[in-house]
């Protein structure tokens, strides 16, 4: 005769089997995985060689990406920060971090980005901390906000 499972023994034996399973049932935002993907092509792959997977915050076999900070929101990861820097990337800056629209930090210091950022990235309604010291980029760059952290010492501004 077969043994049964009783009633509690069941539940609790489906709250840890999902617990446990969350990060693999958890997938990344295809707009996220999507800009990563486009960063990724436009860094080069001898920068980013360690980004290896289809998912960026990781799929449970797989760590996240380098660099790549996710945080889960129900059902799915969001990217909240990218840090990339001292690297030697040589470039403009990659504009698909403007679709990172959960994106707390943005660290590229001490690389040699050049060009413009965006005007529409200092609108950026989530970013806190953006240190782009150390490159060469040809613009003034605008504050994204009086509580936010911004550091621009030792960069090179060409207008």
């Amino acid at each position: 005769m077969a043994r049964r499972l009783s009633l509690p023994a069941f539940s609790v034996f489906l709250i840890l089997f999902s617990l446990l399973n969350d990060s693999v049932l958890c997938k990344t935002l295809k707009r996220d995985v999507k800009a990563l993907n486009e960063i990724k092509a436009s860094l080069g792959w001898r920068v980013v060689y360690s980004w290896v997977g289809d998912d960026p915050c990781g799929d449970g076999d797989l760590p996240a990406w380098s660099g790549v900070t996710c945080s889960t929101q129900g059902d799915y990861r969001e990217v909240t920060k990218l840090e990339v820097y001292e690297v030697s990337i040589v470039g403009p800056f990659p504009t698909a971090v403007t679709n990172l629209l959960d994106l707390t930090g943005l660290f590229l210091d001490y690389n040699q980005f050049s060009g413009r950022i965006p005007d529409d990235f200092y609108k950026h309604p989530l970013l806190k901390e953006m240190f782009i010291e150390g490159n060469a980029f040809r613009q003034q760059v605008k504050p994204i906000s009086i509580h936010k952290a911004l550091e621009v010492s030792d960069a090179e501004f060409l207008v």
